[in-house]
């Protein structure tokens, strides 16, 4: 009896310390990826600024497909389909 519980504990004891490492594991990547997007954050940054120009310009076409402008080019485009 005593022979099957310290095989167990030893089964256990090892489980435990293969878990142990293996979150310690984990925890280290998963730090190394935190430094990696904070680096791509950061290096990004910039670039993101540069494309504001390009972002103002969307957001002016945007505006005017919805305003109407779109529509009327629409319209008279279908007087000519027909």
């Amino acid at each position: 009896m005593t022979t099957i519980l310290t095989v167990c504990a030893v089964t256990v004891s090892l489980a435990f310390v293969a878990l142990a490492a293996q979150a310690i594991l984990t925890l280290r990547q998963v730090r190394l990826t935190a430094k990696a997007v904070e680096y791509l954050a950061l290096n990004a940054d910039g670039k993101l600024t540069a494309l504001d120009p390009v972002v103002s310009a969307v957001q002016a076409v945007a505006g005017g497909l919805s305003s109407g402008w779109f529509r009327a080019a629409q319209a008279v485009y279908g007087f000519f389909k027909k």
